[in-house]
C-alpha cells in the first residue's frame, strides 16, 4: 500500500464510531444487501465495484490513529476483503447479517468489505457491503447501489470524480449554524433519564448483533401515507410513535424514556454539502418522553414527537457526543469504553430511522429490486433500532438489536406488535 499524506481528521463523531466497532464487537457497521433483479456475473459485478471504489473517497478510506484519528484514502480496490458464496439456494438474512455484521472490519486497512452471493449457474443473486459507519452512512449507501447500478447500464464508465466532504459533518454543521452546548454525557451519573433495563447484562465481547425484517403490502402502505398526510403528521413521527408503543412488549419497557431520532445533516447545511456526496452526513435529535407522554394514544403521541422534533431543529439541540471539534481521543476512547462495559441497563432509548422513498435517492434502478440496512448494535445504546423506507410502494422495516441484552424472544414480540400496531392503523383507514 503507497502512503499518501492525510485526507483529514476525523470528526468526533466519526472518531466515536471507529471506536465503537473496534471495542464493541463491531458495532456501528453498516451492513447493506441488496438483490439482484437481472443477470449479472460475477466478473461483471466486480469491475462495477472497482469503479465505485475509484470513484468515490471514502471507499479508499483507512484510519491512523496518534495523538488523534486521521482519514487516508490510499487503499486500493484489491486490498479490500472479498467473499464469493457460490450455490446460494436460500438466502438467510438473520443468519447472514449476523454472521457479517460479527466480523470486525480493520479499520487501518480498510473501511468495507464485500460479499457476493451467487445461483449454481454463477449469477449474482445478492451483494452485502459492510462498511464503516464513520466513512459511510445508509443515504450514501443508497448512492453507491445508485452508481453501480448507473455503470452496469453503461451510464457512468467514463465519471470517475465525485464529490467529497472534505470537513467533518460537525465543522459543516458549526459553519452554518450556532449550536448549542454538547448535552450531559450518557454516563454521567447526573443525567436523571431513566435507563431500561437489559435482560442480561454482558461485555461486548460476548454480544452479538441480529436484526429482523418485515414488509408493509403496498395497499397498507398507501392507506398509512394517506393517514399520515390527512392527518398532517409526518410518516416519521408516527413510525416513532407506533416504536414507543410497540416497546410495551418488551420486558424493560418504562414509560419514561428517550428516543433518538437521525436526521440527514446535509438539511442544515444548506448547499455545503453535495447531494450525491458519499461520506458520514448524520447527526441526531434525542426526545425525552414522560410517563405521561407515552401514555397518549398513537396519533397523539406522534403529534407530540413531531412538535417536539421542529422545537429542537429551531433551537438547534443536535446531539453527537462529545459534541466538540477540538475533542481529545482520549474523550473518545472511554465513551467507546463505557458503551462496551458490562451494564444492566442501556445508556439510550429507542432508535428510529426513517429513510424514505428509496426511489428518491437512486431513482429507478434496473439491475436491483430490493435492500435491506441495518447497523450493529453490539454497542448496547438502544432496546431497539428501527430503519424504515419505502421500496416499490412496500413498507420495509428493518429491526436491530444485541443479545443477550434483549433475548431473540422479545425482539420477536416487539417486531410482531410493532407490525399488528402499523397494520391495524393502516387497516383502519379507508381510502376515500
Amino acid at each position: 500500500m503507497k502512503k499518501t499524506k492525510p485526507f483529514r481528521k476525523l470528526g468526533a463523531q466519526e472518531a466515536l464510531f471507529v471506536e465503537l466497532t473496534e471495542r464493541s464487537k463491531g458495532a456501528v457497521q453498516l451492513v447493506v444487501f441488496f438483490r439482484a433483479c437481472k443477470s449479472i456475473g460475477v466478473e461483471e459485478l466486480m469491475e462495477g465495484m472497482e469503479y465505485l471504489h475509484n470513484r468515490h473517497l471514502m471507499l479508499r478510506s483507512r484510519v491512523e490513529k496518534k495523538s488523534y484519528a486521521q482519514w487516508f484514502c490510499d487503499v486500493g480496490f484489491r486490498d479490500i476483503p472479498t467473499e464469493i458464496k457460490s450455490d446460494t439456494s436460500s438466502f438467510d438474512y438473520q443468519a447472514e447479517f449476523n454472521r457479517l455484521g460479527n466480523e470486525i472490519l480493520e479499520l487501518d486497512k480498510y473501511s468495507y468489505r464485500l460479499t457476493i452471493y451467487t445461483d449454481k449457474h454463477g449469477c449474482v443473486m445478492w451483494v452485502a457491503l459492510v462498511v464503516s459507519h464513520a466513512a459511510i452512512d445508509g443515504r450514501s449507501a443508497l448512492i453507491l447501489i445508485r452508481d453501480l447500478d448507473r455503470f452496469l447500464r453503461g451510464q457512468q464508465k467514463n465519471q470517475f470524480s465525485a464529490s467529497i466532504m472534505d470537513k467533518s459533518m460537525v465543522e459543516y454543521i458549526s459553519s452554518r449554524q450556532r449550536l448549542k452546548n454538547p448535552q450531559l454525557s450518557v454516563y454521567n451519573n447526573n443525567c436523571k433519564t431513566v435507563k431500561w433495563p437489559v435482560e442480561k447484562a454482558e461485555h461486548a465481547s460476548s454480544r452479538s448483533g441480529c436484526s429482523i425484517y418485515r414488509l408493509l403490502p403496498k395497499k397498507l402502505h398507501d392507506h398509512f401515507c394517506l393517514l399520515a398526510k390527512q392527518e398532517n403528521v409526518q410518516t416519521t413521527s408516527i413510525y416513532s410513535a407506533i416504536a414507543v408503543l410497540a416497546a410495551r412488549s418488551l420486558p424493560s419497557f418504562h414509560p419514561m424514556t428517550e428516543l433518538m431520532l437521525p436526521i440527514n445533516a446535509q438539511y442544515l447545511c444548506k448547499s455545503q454539502i453535495d447531494q450525491d456526496v458519499v461520506g458520514e452526513c448524520t447527526t441526531t435529535i434525542t426526545l425525552s418522553l414522560s410517563a405521561k407522554d407515552t401514555s397518549l394514544d398513537l396519533l397523539s403521541l406522534a403529534r407530540l414527537i413531531q412538535k417536539k422534533v421542529r422545537l429542537c431543529l429551531r433551537r438547534k439541540s443536535f446531539f453527537e457526543p462529545p459534541l466538540k471539534l477540538d475533542y481529545r481521543l482520549v474523550e473518545i476512547e472511554d465513551l467507546a469504553e463505557y458503551y462496551a462495559s458490562e451494564k444492566n441497563y442501556f445508556p439510550s432509548g429507542l432508535c428510529v430511522s426513517n429513510v424514505g422513498d428509496v426511489f428518491g435517492y437512486t431513482g429507478l434502478l434496473e439491475f436491483f429490486d430490493f435492500g435491506l440496512v441495518m447497523t450493529v448494535q453490539t454497542h448496547g445504546a438502544h432496546p431497539i433500532m428501527l430503519v424504515t423506507y419505502a421500496l416499490g410502494g412496500e413498507g420495509v422495516f428493518v429491526f436491530g438489536y444485541c443479545e443477550p441484552l434483549i433475548s431473540k424472544e422479545s425482539a420477536l414480540k416487539y417486531v410482531k406488535t410493532y407490525m399488528e400496531l402499523i397494520a391495524d392503523i393502516s387497516n383502519g383507514y379507508a381510502v376515500e
